[in-house]
């Protein structure tokens, strides 16, 4: 991401305008560049402060700073190529405070701060970022070869070509990897819990955020995975080896409970045929599910058929659900499960409302 796009979502930030999307993309700046979130904290103490009417300027004098500030960016940046998809809106219809805040600060952090070193991977190559739609899936082959699937509700960043020495991608969802080997390049997954690193192999990751774990379920080859809060913490996995990390949102619900969360758990799958692995059962249009709650199949589901599920009744959130969904529709999912599970259910264009019997 060029310097330009991260001021452009930093005063965003500050002004409080920032769409959902804006703040996803200044997320995924922060897994690559953690170096910036210094500089976040800096800035979110200096809103907090209360602003002195003498220090208040006119909002003509505020936009001159800041078309200035643009033209020296836009300068040193005359040679890199734009961010896809980044749209440079006007900053003066920003709110102006939020304008003052970014010119000092930012001013004082590219021109006079420590410049942290910009992997080349992100330097030259333009980058793409694709969201796949419930239910929907995608298929794609990056610059070395590598083979991708996305599936349903997916955002996947990644560079037009990758640099020399390395290969990173950034992934919100779940995605199936089959990565070309190449000892000289390692291939680098990112994702908001875990970093996966490959030379040449075949794997799933799953990392939704409104789930309550993210997996990795590797199927040939070897990989290693850093926690990223732990960095130092090294995960060495083997063919037909699955690890379980618990997402925020679990580690939030049980943090007065005695039973902690575990931290991970590696577990090793059974030799089974591939497409009966239920982790991957996605990449067959398959749905496979074993003493699964049902708040959790409800999230498959969504994503399968692109409908909302709103359990009007909590206890069922709680009943565990097994079985097989291949080529049923949604109604006919659902009356499977009515079979072990009895509740009714009502569908409301794109809502399917789910209540006691």
């Amino acid at each position: 991401m060029i310097k330009s796009r991260f001021i452009e979502l930093m005063a965003k930030s500050i002004s409080k305008s920032s769409t959902p999307e804006e703040l996803a993309e200044l997320e995924e700046f922060f897994i690559h560049f953690p170096e910036y979130r210094k500089m976040q904290a800096f800035t979110d103490a200096l809103t907090t402060e209360e602003k002195q009417p003498d220090t208040l300027v006119k909002q003509k004098d505020i936009n001159q700073k800041i078309d200035g500030l643009w033209d020296k960016i836009r300068t040193e940046e005359n040679t890199i190529t734009p961010v896809k998809e980044a749209k440079i809106s006007s900053l003066i219809y920003w709110k102006w405070i939020a304008a003052a805040l970014v010119v000092g600060v930012l001013t004082v952090f590219f021109f006079y701060g420590r410049k942290p070193t910009v992997p080349d991977q992100f330097a030259g190559s333009e980058m793409h970022r694709i969201y796949v739609p419930f239910g929907k899936t995608r298929d794609l082959k990056l610059s070395d070869g590598t083979k991708v699937k996305l599936n349903a509700g997916s955002t996947f960043t990644y560079p037009e070509v990758f640099s020399a020495t390395s290969r990173e991608v950034s992934l919100k969802g779940e995605g199936f990897f089959q990565v070309e080997k190449n000892p000289k390049r390692p291939f680098l997954v990112h994702t908001d819990k875990f970093m996966v690193k490959v030379l040449g192999t075949v794997f799933n990751v799953k990392a939704y955020a409104t789930d309550k774990k993210v997996e990795t379920t590797l199927l040939s080859g070897k990989i290693l995975v850093e926690l990223n809060d732990k960095p130092e913490k090294k995960i060495v996995m083997l063919p037909n080896e699955k690890l379980t990390v618990a997402n925020d949102l679990e580690q939030g619900r049980n943090a007065d409970k005695k039973a902690a969360v575990p931290e991970y758990q590696l577990e090793r799958l059974s030799e089974a045929n591939t497409q009966d692995v239920k982790e991957i059962a996605w990449l067959s249009n398959k749905m496979i599910f074993t003493n699964e709650s049902f708040e959790e199949v409800g999230k498959q589901i969504e994503r399968r058929f692109d409908v909302k599920m709103v359990f009007d009744n909590e206890t069922l959130k709680k009943e565990e659900i097994s079985g097989v969904f291949e080529e049923e529709s949604l109604e006919q999912a659902l009356s499977l499960i009515k079979m072990t599970t009895p509740f009714k259910f009502r569908r409301d264009k794109g809502v399917v409302h789910l209540s006691a019997p």
